[in-house]
């Protein structure tokens, strides 16, 4: 175990934690296949020789079921932290079946409608040079046609009570432009909470920026908007930044302050080497932890669910960071893509 150090506040906050406001999260749940290989060209090499004899079976790769999709595992890292989380998502009857056998049982999944189709990835994790990647290939199900309308009485009341609610995977949604702006409108109207938003990988969709930036972003309703280093290239030049995808740290950090600047949200900003928050013209940057990786995929999500609860916990920016990156660093280096409780966090920051 590598011996780190955290604030004294932190400690003493997640040895005692308080009670938070519930925070919300929706709108999708995948089903997710995990193919867990070594060398990215081996693999395809593998693929290519079964194609040229007609066909046949690639052997020698791991696989595992998991519940995914941004929303579900953002939901079971904050559950597993001790939060307690409400879950709104649309799945199909057999989604919702695979969902209780999936998840801890004490995620409250009173929220889920089992009225859409479900929504499925294969993940498929290999090496390709010197980094761990992530490659998905998905069936966007659901979480396609999610809208206000799937909301009903029950679960504005629970966004009524709610700490924060959390918008995620909008890059899957027919139009998250319209989703987000309900959404957020209706929490701004009806409740106290935060509002967080996570876009998701948009290169296979750049078109829904221009929406998100005109009728979400620019109309103040998005608090907390997380991001990594790839989706912040695409964000800036969709504002008409010619940034590179190859931006070093310091331009990454300096476009973290313009774009929070320019649309007066805060920025999360999550990348492999560090992290940031960029608001009010200040920022704040934490390092991430030296761990090896052994799944990347949802490694976002856990991110998230430690900043989420770092804001329910109302923890100074640093501790929030580090607790975040803490949560992250626990599930990237789990063999079996598993969520870290708080006692083994505490234990991680404390070396024992």
């Amino acid at each position: 175990m590598v011996i780190l150090t955290a604030p004294t506040t932190l400690l003493e906050v997640l040895c005692n934690p308080p009670v938070v406001q519930r925070p919300v999260i929706m709108p999708d749940f995948f089903v997710d296949h995990f193919v867990i290989g070594e060398s990215l060209d081996a693999f395809i090499e593998g693929l290519r020789r079964l194609a040229q004899q007609g066909g046949g079976n690639l052997i020698g790769t791991r696989h595992m079921l998991r519940r995914g999709g941004n929303s579900v595992n953002t939901a079971s890292a904050l559950l597993r932290l001790g939060a307690d989380p409400v879950l709104i998502v649309k799945t199909s009857a057999q989604g919702l079946s695979l969902l209780r056998a999936l998840v801890d049982p004490n995620l409250d999944l009173s929220h889920v409608k089992a009225t859409g189709a479900l929504s499925s990835t294969v993940s498929i994790e290999l090496n390709y040079e010197d980094r761990r990647v992530n490659l998905m290939v998905s069936d966007s199900g659901s979480a396609r046609d999610f809208s206000i309308r799937d909301l009903t009485d029950y679960d504005v009341g629970a966004i009524r009570e709610a700490g924060l609610v959390a918008l995620l995977c909008l890059n899957h949604n027919a139009d998250p432009a319209q989703l987000a702006n309900d959404l957020f409108s209706l929490v701004r109207s009806e409740s106290q909470a935060m509002t967080f938003m996570d876009i998701g990988d948009p290169s296979g969709r750049p078109d829904i920026l221009h929406p998100l930036l005109r009728n979400v972003l620019a109309e103040g309703l998005v608090d907390i908007l997380s991001i990594n280093e790839n989706e912040i290239v695409w964000l800036a030049r969709a504002m008409g930044r010619d940034l590179s995808w190859q931006s070093d740290d310091a331009t990454l950090r300096m476009t973290g302050d313009d774009i929070s600047e320019e649309l007066g949200v805060r920025i999360d900003l999550h990348t492999r080497g560090f992290v940031s928050t960029h608001w009010n013209g200040e920022a704040v940057q934490v390092d991430t932890f030296p761990v090896e990786p052994q799944v990347t995929c949802g490694a976002g999500d856990a991110w998230n669910a430690g900043d989420i609860y770092g804001y329910l916990l109302r923890l100074e920016v640093s501790d929030r960071l580090m607790l975040a990156n803490a949560v992250a660093a626990l599930y990237v280096s789990s063999s079996d893509a598993t969520h870290p409780t708080r006692e083994e966090i505490i234990e991680f920051l404390t070396g024992r």
